[in-house]
């Protein structure tokens, strides 16, 4: 048996820190724990080995909000909760071996064809969450004492271990491993004492009894007819044994009570299956990565919208274009409109540049773009109908820009550290996502900053997706190239010059600075018009005395 079970990872691996977990569920065993605790352990679940940083991506695409919007849907229906933190260091860490990306979309190929699976899952998530709640809960309620909480937790956990040791037998992916593992788990020397203490508990002796019932139904008389007491229970003592050991603790001065030598029992049984707890845990977050991924593609689904599983390129050096079909972006499922699916090709390397008005979905895309190729490295669903992308090592997304108090640079320079965080962090043939590159400063240096930045980024032949608004130099770039591979993207409009959120070859004559005015209300009439209701308000205001 592996000393994992993992259903992440083509090499089982643990992410909770063994020492932190051990200390949790011991203390939330005895007394229970309060609902942060399992929260403070999941939160810090070890992420997977990355090439991928962080802070190079996850601020700007709001993965954060990804999360909590798109990614909660399924395991929130009934008021339940999951583990934002831990989902989130899975999403931010694509993980750096391959076989563990085709390992997960694996598994999600077969909840896809097999719904009985998917039931499967979400009953164990479901399943293991019901025993961390009671974990979690020092309530005794309607129990005869403290002992007997733990025996209806370890109660709780031999009946979910002895289900999944005949679960997932039929999967031909990872989650064969959940079966597979709990099976050779319950038949260790630990959950046969497991086993032993809740039969003890439950059923001490067998009584046949006659009972006498009176005219009203009222039982008269009650007689034992044969009594055999559960002699073959490990933790049987016998009636003069039960008698001998009170005479024995009584003559030695000791002051032993029952419910401490149970208790000590109840402690050592705990302690042999304390790594099955913590495998289960272990198995929730798991479950959680891929429920809550699913629960994306049903969403998307009911907005009339598909998921893929992207061909993802294995070869080295990258030689293959992006294709997206039907690309959209997740964050717009909550809008009242759906998101328009957009079919798109970019280059296995070079420099895109996107052009058209503001609003009209360069931004958007952008992001729909990096949160698909963190989803594809991950293993899981990408939002388009088809997809083919090359494997990257990194990612840079710069798409916020954001003013704060203590800041000293302008916003040019400001932009020129955004540029030089850039070169710092990106690697080569990684993918590359900027949003209004130079658009801090005057268009003369702005386009001189620019072409610096085409010239350099191309020696580290990267998959670079830029938005501009400085057109007659985009289309100085498109008839002058200064390096090979660049490409230019527009907004479509439609007959009425209005944006239809797709993108076709070529570079946009004007940003439609004026419809865009007009439609939020900066127009010459419309601020003339509010100028006049301020003069009328003034004139009719009363003089002060």
């Amino acid at each position: 048996m592996p000393d994992f079970l993992d259903i992440l990872h083509d090499v089982p691996r643990a992410r909770l820190e063994s020492t932190q977990a051990n200390q949790t569920l011991t203390f939330a065993f005895a007394t229970g724990c309060g609902n942060d605790a399992f929260e403070r352990l999941f939160a810090h679940a070890r992420p997977t080995t990355s090439s991928f940083s962080r802070e190079c991506f996850a601020t700007d695409l709001f993965l954060d909000s990804f999360v909590e919007l798109c990614l909660s849907t399924r395991l929130t229906t009934d008021g339940r909760k999951f583990y934002h933190d831990s989902l989130l260091s899975l999403l931010t860490s694509p993980p750096r071996n391959r076989a563990d990306t085709q390992l997960r979309q694996g598994v999600f190929r077969e909840l896809g064809e097999q719904p009985e699976l998917l039931a499967a899952c979400e009953q164990t998530w479901r399943r293991i969450d019901t025993l961390r709640l009671a974990l979690e809960s020092s309530c005794i309620g309607k129990r005869a004492s403290a002992i007997s909480r733990r025996i209806e937790i370890l109660s709780q956990l031999a009946e979910i271990v002895r289900e999944l040791s005949g679960a997932f037998n039929g999967s031909r992916s990872a989650l064969a491993r959940i079966g597979q593992y709990f099976a050779t788990l319950s038949r260790q020397d630990s959950f046969e004492r497991l086993n032993q203490l809740i039969d003890c508990d439950g059923h001490l002796a067998t009584l046949d009894l006659r009972v006498t019932v009176g005219r009203y139904g009222q039982i008269r008389n009650l007689l034992v007819l044969a009594r055999a007491e559960n002699a073959a229970n490990s933790h049987y003592l016998g009636p003069i044994a039960r008698f001998w050991d009170r005479i024995v603790i009584f003559f030695l001065g000791y002051s032993i009570r029952d419910q401490e030598l149970m208790g000590r029992v109840v402690e050592s049984v705990f302690e042999g299956v304390q790594p099955a707890l913590l495998a289960l845990f272990e198995l929730q977050l798991q479950l959680e990565f891929y429920l809550s991924l699913v629960g994306l593609t049903e969403y998307c689904a009911t907005r009339g919208l598909d998921t893929c599983l992207p061909e993802l390129s294995t070869s080295e050096p990258i030689v293959q274009a992006s294709h997206f079909e039907a690309l959209f972006n997740p964050f717009l499922l909550r809008e009242e409109q759906p998101p328009v699916p957009c079919d798109l090709e970019l280059p296995e390397s070079g420099m895109t540049f996107l052009t058209g008005p503001n609003s009209g979905g360069k931004t958007r895309l952008l992001q729909a773009l990096g949160l698909s190729q963190l989803l594809a490295q991950c293993g899981a669903p990408i939002p388009a109908r088809r997809a083919r992308l090359s494997w990257r090592e990194g990612m840079f997304v710069s798409l916020v820009h954001e003013m704060s108090a203590d800041q000293r640079e302008g916003r040019l320079g400001t932009e020129l550290l955004r540029i030089r965080r850039l070169f710092d962090r990106i690697g080569f043939g990684e993918l590359v996502l900027l949003d209004e590159l130079c658009s801090g400063t005057n268009p003369s240096e702005g386009e001189e900053i620019v072409e610096l930045v085409i010239l350099l980024l191309s020696r580290l032949q990267p998959q670079a997706v830029v938005t501009t608004h400085f057109l007659q130099f985009a289309a100085r770039l498109a008839q002058s190239p200064p390096v090979p591979g660049l490409g230019f993207l527009q907004v479509e409009l439609d007959e009425h010059q209005l944006p239809r959120y797709r993108f076709v070859p070529g570079v946009a004559s004007t940003s439609l600075a004026a419809k865009t005015a007009e439609r939020l209300g900066v127009t010459r009439e419309a601020l003339e018009a509010l100028i006049e209701r301020k003069s009328t308000y003034l004139d009719r205001a009363p003089e002060k005395s």
